[in-house]
């Protein structure tokens, strides 16, 4: 939980600087554990549309859209 509390703040900092993955959809990838947060990041608002562990489907994430 530690590290996703620090991705979450790094997303919070600077969403734009994590790599879009389709459309406007922003991959942040925890350090130390094999789990991807997946955002939009809206004028003042970041949504968090999924946190996935990147050994399942990659593209289960869309489903929560």
């Amino acid at each position: 939980l530690d590290e996703l509390d620090l991705v979450f703040q790094r997303i919070k900092d600077n969403p734009h600087q994590f790599p879009c993955v389709v459309g406007d959809v922003h991959r942040a990838l925890l350090r130390h554990v094999p789990y991807g947060a997946y955002c939009l990041a809206q004028s003042e608002d970041i949504i968090v549309l999924a946190v996935i562990h990147l050994h399942r489907e990659p593209d289960m994430w869309k489903s929560r859209n």
